[in-house]
């Protein structure tokens, strides 16, 4: 079904897909926001579908199965419960984000799979078998899985954090197998170092900008921080985070939790309970990470996805309650199978949700869509407005489009972003711009919606400046994005450079 969605072309590119597609043209040790892993990614893709969107998007399509499958393993081969392994499975093939992670290319789809396989690697490395003792390989494991889930998303280091707790209360109720902490401190530390290796290197190289724009973001940005004005933001990320879950799974969540919460709070002392671990397992892993997440909109503006490393255990939680669901003497087998069908087809609309015919206000798709008509618009503008075409680049004050116009144009040519006031800086800023080499030449430059106020660099930038042209474009017949087009004539080698802003 994804590899349907995908090679049919039922969406346009996101604009951070684009973004990290144009990355690997110039290939780097990290990038400004992320590590490079998502290049690396889409790089061999890419060299084998070609620089289409199967091609940028079917190292997620592939990464989704490997999510699904480390759950099933995950839950059927180390904790051995066979059933529980169905419905964990279930519940996490019809979440509405992790479907989508399984169709856009994204730095949560790797995120999530190395994380899993961490979490069951700490799982194994935690077991304390009276009868078995616990072996290397867990813990090579995950070391291999910080390092390369580092690459993916600096959210990866927050694995050692919870690891850390979770590892602690074991040892407090005396159920830590032996020589652990040294092989689990090594596993942490060698795995963290080789992972932040190139990201550090590279960073030096340009400023520390990636740790000034993180820090940045994780210190509180955007809105007001007076608490009554994120009262509103708050409720929005919380609707967020429980659509993206589904409102039925996340009740599943809230009925497993209690349950789970007594068992790790009580506990055992000082012998092996497989129950135990289990739920002190998951309860750590998702309620700390997804809370404090979700809370945080009360204080400075949050995106939805940042809680996306929790999706994997709160899938967990919701198979465990699930499964107790199904199993109650009382419910009927028609009672099963309606649950289980809603969620299937409530699931499967996902797929079918670009065709829906929704107001903009209302379509979550509307930003996947325009895109590769208005590369077909700005190749004609180019044609026919330029008495040279090829003496014209593309060009916007967004990254994002930036990136869309760099794929969507015929024969995929370098883009620039340009500089503005209400911008922070991104990629593009540490690339080359237009200089000398191409005094003289023409752009088109790319706004967003319809933008009547002008662009005051724009009159340095070149000798003539059109008026804004509004184009609303389509999509497989119906309505996509709003763009502002701009002409401009005479470029006269100025070009605005960011002033530091993240």
């Amino acid at each position: 079904m994804r590899y349907w969605f995908v090679a049919s072309g039922q969406l346009n590119l996101v604009q951070d897909e684009a973004q990290y597609w144009d990355w690997i043209r110039r290939p780097q040790l990290s990038y400004y926001s992320k590590g490079p892993l998502i290049a690396w990614i889409i790089s061999l893709w890419t060299w084998v579908f070609g620089n289409t969107e199967l091609g940028v998007r079917f190292g997620s399509i592939l990464g989704m199965t490997g999510i699904q499958a480390a759950l099933y393993v995950g839950v059927s081969r180390v904790w051995r419960e066979y059933r529980l392994a169905l419905f964990v499975l279930f519940a996490a093939a019809t979440m509405p984000m992790l479907n989508g992670l399984g169709i856009l290319a994204t730095t949560d789809c790797p995120l999530i799979f190395f994380w899993t396989v961490a979490f069951f690697a700490l799982a194994a490395a935690t077991r304390h078998d009276p009868d078995h003792e616990v072996s290397n390989w867990p813990f090579a494991i995950l070391g291999a899985c910080m390092a390369v889930g580092i690459l993916a998303k600096y959210m990866m280091l927050a694995f050692l954090a919870v690891a850390l707790i979770y590892a602690a209360v074991l040892q407090c109720r005396g159920q830590m197998p032996e020589r652990f902490w040294l092989r689990f401190i090594l596993a942490g530390v060698i795995g963290s170092v080789i992972g932040l290796a190139p990201i550090v290197i590279w960073n030096m190289d340009n400023g520390w900008v990636a740790y000034k724009h993180v820090a940045k973001l994780t210190s509180g940005v955007g809105g007001s921080d007076w608490l009554p004005d994120r009262v509103g933001p708050f409720f929005e990320m919380l609707g967020a985070q429980i659509g993206l879950i589904a409102p039925w799974w996340f009740w599943f969540i809230l009925a497993a939790t209690p349950a789970a919460v007594r068992k790790a709070w009580v506990g055992p002392v000082g012998r092996f309970d497989a129950g135990y671990r289990r739920d002190l397992l998951t309860v750590l892993f998702f309620w700390p990470l997804w809370g404090i997440i979700t809370f945080k909109a009360l204080f400075s503006k949050v995106e939805a996805n940042w809680t996306a490393a929790a999706f994997g255990t709160g899938a967990i939680l919701a198979g465990m309650a699930f499964q107790a669901w199904w199993d109650a003497p009382k419910r009927k087998t028609r009672g099963r199978a309606v649950m289980a069908g809603v969620a299937a087809v409530l699931a499967l609309t996902i797929f079918v949700s670009p065709l829906l015919p929704l107001p903009d206000s209302m379509n979550i798709t509307l930003r996947l869509k325009g895109w590769a008509d208005l590369g077909r618009k700005v190749d004609d503008v180019i044609n026919t407005e330029f008495d040279d075409p090829s003496r014209v680049f593309a060009m916007s004050d967004n990254y994002g489009f930036t990136s869309e116009l760099a794929f969507y144009l015929k024969g995929q040519p370098f883009t620039f972003c340009t500089w503005s006031e209400d911008r922070r800086m991104n990629q593009y800023d540490l690339w080359p711009v237009p200089g000398k080499d191409k005094l003289g030449w023409g752009a088109v430059m790319i706004r967003k919606r319809f933008i009547k106020s002008p662009v005051p660099e724009l009159k340095k930038m070149f000798e003539y400046v059109s008026e804004p042209i509004f184009y609303s474009s389509s999509f497989k017949g119906g309505e996509g994005r709003k763009f502002t087009i701009i002409i401009c004539k005479g470029f006269t080698g100025y070009w605005p450079r960011h002033s530091g802003k993240f």
